[in-house]
């Protein structure tokens, strides 16, 4: 029986950089998407598993593209992207009356400043929201979605994990959990209900 569903962040409940998140960033620094999107995925390792901080990934991901920027600016670009999903936070409150919600998302130190704008801990019970770099490890390797489930005290087979990332999905699948791949809200919807169409008790 399903008893957690546990959400991505970026891209799921908030825009991601594929959605455009991060384009005043890119307008400041003057590149183009394809030769940004790398760098910045390439270096941001780093910073989601908590092994440096996030002016210094920032700077990093400057030098890696050969530029002479104001830090300070690409930082204020940063704190500015990842907008909120409405209709997705509606749809996580809605779950909230019949499962228990989780949150694991990828994200360095500076989650909880970024936190104050998004208020997450509205929707989700905060000792049920995981971040990456709390927790030194990061997604698609499979120790933290077992750190996670440790923490909530379920098995594999009682969670569905939705998140925007294939290789995120495929993790929490091969260890037994429920995977859905957000493309868009109303498919998220009809994959949760063919998961969920043999328990009528959770959904009545």
């Amino acid at each position: 029986m399903i008893k957690t569903i546990i959400f991505d962040n970026n891209g799921v409940l908030t825009t991601s950089c594929e959605e455009g998140a991060l384009k005043g960033l890119i307008d400041y620094l003057g590149v183009s998407e394809e030769q940004f999107l790398p760098v910045w995925n390439r270096e941001a390792e780093a910073v989601d598993e908590g092994k440096i901080k996030t002016e210094k990934f920032l700077q990093n991901v400057v030098n890696d593209l050969k530029l002479s920027k104001d830090l300070g600016k690409c930082q204020r670009y940063y704190w500015d992207s990842y907008e909120p999903k409405p209709e997705v936070r509606e749809f996580a409150k809605n779950l909230k009356k019949k499962f228990e919600i989780a949150f694991l998302t990828n994200f360095g130190d500076h989650f909880w400043v970024f936190n104050k704008k998004w208020k997450l801990d509205q929707i989700f019970d905060r000792d049920k929201m995981f971040v990456s770099a709390d927790l030194k490890m990061a997604k698609p390797h499979s120790d933290i979605y077992f750190a996670v489930l440790k923490k909530l005290g379920r098995k594999p087979e009682e969670v569905v994990f939705i998140d925007d990332k294939k290789e995120n999905v495929d993790t929490a699948e091969e260890i037994g959990m429920h995977g859905v791949q957000f493309k868009s809200l109303e498919q998220v919807e009809k994959d949760l209900e063919n998961i969920l169409e043999h328990q009528p008790s959770m959904l009545s």
